[in-house]
């Protein structure tokens, strides 16, 4: 999972570093998308935070911050190249503390799930042996990897659901979340197409080219900005969604219109960052919808 010969660790840490970098390597805006999304995919079903439902974010915000650590783990040579910044490359955290933390988190994530209902418990099961398959495995075959973790993220929503016994109304927001990850996860392995390029199998970017992965990124978003009216004209949702997803369609739309341009790394970076406040824009228009 670690480099051959890792680097001894910065003689200059002090104990709030190790712990800023323990923390960093779990992607905590991340695990806050995850929490939320398995609140809404509950709240959805029963317009309530019932305890199970807050146990159920608690484990998947704890499975993701140890399925983060493992990708770190197991992506360390090319993050080298393409993330010097984080805890690992940059000699802030050990490989062994990072093995550690991920198995605790899991593990952690894992008891959690005991307490609820045994789809949720099946859930979590599933999404730890996605990641593990995700990072040994899939994230080397083009398409695959990026797969599933699109569909893991819209899985969050159906573990919320589980929890609270009425899985079938966090179906929309699933299927959303599931195509709009999905370009996003394209992006991303276009933004990091120079360190991957040393590991073993290969990503859409390296097979199709970088150009090439962004137009069919852009092609993701426009599926995803035709289906986002859907539930306003179905009437599961009420006119403030409409409001909002539109505005969250335009921003997607500015999104494809740079990416489609020269496909350069600081730009697709900033795109991917601006994503995310889109991922919380898109939780607020379903939650604005159905009040």
């Amino acid at each position: 999972m670690s480099s051959r010969n890792p680097a001894p660790l910065r003689s200059d840490l002090s104990v709030a570093d190790a712990l800023r970098a323990m923390l960093q390597i779990t992607r905590p805006q991340n695990c806050l998308i995850t929490c939320a999304s398995v609140l809404m995919g509950g709240w959805l079903g029963v317009h309530a935070l019932p305890a199970p439902l807050w146990i159920a974010a608690l484990s998947a915000a704890a499975v993701m911050a140890g399925g983060n650590a493992l990708n770190d783990l197991w992506d360390l040579e090319t993050d080298r190249v393409n993330h010097p910044h984080r805890p690992l490359p940059s000699n802030r955290l050990s490989p062994r503390a990072a093995t550690i933390e991920c198995i605790v988190l899991m593990v952690l994530g894992l008891s959690l799930s005991l307490f609820l209902p045994p789809e949720a418990i099946a859930t979590a099961v599933v999404a730890c042996g996605c990641l593990v398959a995700y990072n040994r495995r899939l994230k080397h075959i083009p398409l695959a990897g990026n797969l599933a973790v699109s569909l893991l993220c819209g899985l969050a929503f159906f573990y919320g659901g589980f929890a609270v016994g009425a899985p079938l109304p966090a179906a929309v927001p699933a299927l959303f979340a599931t195509i709009y990850h999905l370009g996003r996860e394209i992006l991303k392995d276009a933004q990091d197409i120079h360190g991957d390029s040393i590991a073993p199998g290969e990503t859409l970017p390296l097979r199709w080219g970088p150009a090439s992965s962004c137009r069919l990124a852009a092609g993701v978003y426009a599926l995803l900005i035709l289906l986002t009216p859907v539930p306003y004209i179905l009437d599961l949702y009420g006119l403030p969604y409409l409001i909002l997803v539109c505005l969250l369609d335009v921003l997607l739309v500015c999104f494809m219109f740079s990416v489609l341009r020269v496909p350069d790394t600081r730009r697709l970076r900033k795109v991917n960052r601006f994503l995310k406040v889109g991922m919380m824009l898109g939780l607020l228009a379903i939650l604005a919808g159905t009040l």
